[in-house]
């Protein structure tokens, strides 16, 4: 069993009450998730089974959509309902042209400071767990990368952005620090993971579907579905051979569809099977960074 399960994760479990619940059905076969959701999230919920665990490193590259619905006038430690809402004093009475001429500031590789109830970890602990544990900290500002980012509803006090972002983005970060450029505040009241790279929301199945092993391996995506994002390459059974024993290869023993720009690719075999993601090693050398069993 080997590849990924798009899950549509329901409001309240956790991301790894999912996990477990897969697990439980296919041990001894791993099971893994790329992209942790909170439990007032739903939507994509990227299951990783079998040898597609190793593969989290290069789902997490992919970007995710998100659907928030947020409220201005309130605040929280967790900048969403999760934690104890307050009300922000003399909060401003906001408009909708007020939030659109504030989004672009928003968008690019722009710096953002996780909410301190986040699985960040600071020195080796989630900030959530310090926070829990009594402990005073700053939260560390951090580049992310938000693509597109659209104002699609606005009822005050309540408004709703659509997202395109790169891994590690905090949606309800974005939403919070929206309102406090407006001299207010905001909190996330819910989100909708709506897709990550080729996995969409309106193909995923719920967890409560699934109650067999059989289930699972029917609901399976090819590993290397992701990995699309990766340049593709396709090696000759040798080749593959030499790349599992640990051997360098030359470039042009790798064919894909165009010349090799990147430092990485991910090797398909004959049957259209992820077998491989190589790394380049030198000008013309590359060897598997990890293989894939048939």
């Amino acid at each position: 069993m080997f590849g990924i399960l798009n899950i549509r994760k329901p409001v309240g479990p956790t991301s790894r009450d999912c996990v477990n619940a897969i697990q439980k059905l296919v041990r001894p076969v791993k099971v893994g998730h790329a992209g942790t959701l909170d439990p007032l999230a739903s939507g994509v919920l990227l299951l990783l089974v079998g040898q597609a665990v190793r593969l989290t490193d290069a789902v997490h590259t992919l970007h995710k959509q998100y659907v928030g619905r947020f409220q201005l006038g309130l605040t929280s430690e967790s900048s969403d309902t999760e934690e104890d809402c307050q009300v922000v004093p003399d909060a401003p009475i906001l408009n909708r042209l007020q939030l659109e001429t504030r989004l672009p500031q928003f968008i690019g590789n722009i710096e953002q400071v996780p909410p301190k109830y986040s699985a960040v970890r600071i020195d080796g602990q989630r900030a959530h767990e310090r926070v829990r544990s009594g402990q005073t900290f700053a939260m560390p500002s951090r580049r992310v990368q938000v693509d597109a980012l659209e104002l699609v509803s606005f009822d005050y006090p309540f408004f709703e952005l659509s997202m395109t972002c790169g891994t590690g983005t905090y949606v309800r970060s974005i939403g919070r620090d929206l309102a406090l450029s407006l001299g207010s505040d905001a909190v996330m009241t819910h989100l909708v993971r709506t897709s990550i790279g080729p996995f969409r929301v309106a193909d995923s199945c719920e967890l409560e579907s699934i109650s067999s092993q059989e289930d699972v391996a029917q609901r399976l995506a090819p590993a290397r579905d992701g990995v699309r994002h990766w340049p593709q390459v396709f090696p000759s059974d040798e080749t593959l051979v030499h790349l599992e024993q640990g051997k360098r290869v030359d470039a042009s023993m790798l064919p894909g569809e165009q010349p090799l720009s990147e430092s990485y690719a991910a090797a398909i075999d004959s049957d259209g099977r992820l077998r491989a993601l190589v790394i380049r090693k030198e000008a013309n050398q590359w060897r598997a960074g990890k293989c894939f069993l048939r």
